[in-house]
């Protein structure tokens, strides 16, 4: 064995941004290996060029990595990458650069694992990940004392995204940014602070302050999102158990004001005159399969209001 392979996050758009240890790594690598299929698309080489000139001395190689969700297709890729770097590893230590930090969402790690099981050592040294730069661009801070933050990696389920307790942080949304566009251009009502940032770092970046000015077209775009603090709920009135494996049970209540107080309906005793949407089987057997009324967070009061009815069912039996 001879080289080590490292992942280096060199920050996310300028010089300014790596690290000295990144820098001093890079020198002493005579490999370096881009995630990107030629200099032209890359801009992890963009930006250590401009901090270190000497990088065109080295050996260059770009892997190309298409954007699919083909497994097939993408694993060929990652073990073709490693094959070069077992290659280069054999002779000198190999550096896999990458934008923002070699430990978030890094296509490096894949690699990483292929290269240590032919018994060559692996070292990460960290970079400014993107949001944190994006969240100083827009003088910000992602999290106060007990806030959480969120990285959301996808636009699959931005309702369940909104549910979620503190900052929500939207990066590789790539060509879903028109889908997270529309949707918070739809949910402002909910939102308390909004601000993105676009190609970070580079001569046309661009800060925005709306979800309307969102560019479908800028792939490299970090969305930070603070929602409005949803109104605390009675516990009495209000609860999901969303551990139950039917829940939600009834599919046409929005999710967000399922109620799972009445999961067994306590006006079901008061037969034909319960109110809600129940039918006969065939067997003479009341089915409510057909009835969400319990389940509304509206219903609380409209249910508690019959319980003197039932109180004088009861007494007769």
């Amino acid at each position: 064995m001879s080289g080590i392979f490292y992942g280096i996050g060199v920050g996310a758009g300028t010089k300014d941004d790596i690290t000295i240890k990144a820098l001093e790594t890079i020198r002493k690598c005579g490999v370096i290996i881009f995630p990107n299929k030629s200099k032209e698309d890359c801009r992890a080489y963009q930006i250590v060029k401009e901090a270190l000139a000497e990088i065109e001395n080295k050996k260059l190689i770009f892997c190309d990595f298409p954007m699919t969700k083909d497994k097939t297709v993408v694993e060929a890729a990652w073990k073709n990458a490693a094959k070069s770097a077992v290659q280069a590893l054999k002779e000198d230590s190999v550096a896999f650069l990458t934008i923002g930090d070699a430990g978030i969402y890094s296509t490096f790690f894949y690699i990483k694992c292929l290269v240590e099981k032919e018994g060559f050592d692996c070292q990460i040294i960290s970079g400014v990940p993107s949001f944190c730069t994006v969240a100083a661009k827009l003088g910000i801070s992602l999290a106060q004392d007990q806030e959480e933050i969120h990285i959301i990696p996808d636009a699959e389920n931005l309702e369940g995204a909104f549910n979620l307790p503190g900052t929500l942080v939207f990066m590789k949304i790539g060509q879903k940014l028109g889908t997270l566009k529309d949707f918070l251009i739809n949910h402002q009502d909910r939102i308390e602070y909004f601000g993105a940032v676009s190609n970070c770092g580079f001569e046309d970046e661009k800060i925005i302050k709306s979800p309307c000015d969102l560019d479908e077209s800028r792939y490299l775009t970090v969305v930070i999102v603070k929602t409005k603090a949803a109104a605390p709920q009675a516990s009495h009135k209000f609860f999901q158990n969303k551990s139950c494996k039917n829940f939600p049970c009834h599919k046409d209540v929005p999710e967000e004001d399922f109620n799972c107080l009445f999961c067994y309906c306590p006006l079901y005793a008061l037969g034909p005159f319960c109110g809600g949407n129940f039918k006969y089987t065939e067997k003479g057997i009341k089915s409510c399969i057909d009835c969400n009324f319990p389940h509304f967070r509206s219903s609380y009061e409209k249910i508690t209001s019959r319980f003197p009815e039932l109180s004088v069912l009861a007494s007769e039996k």
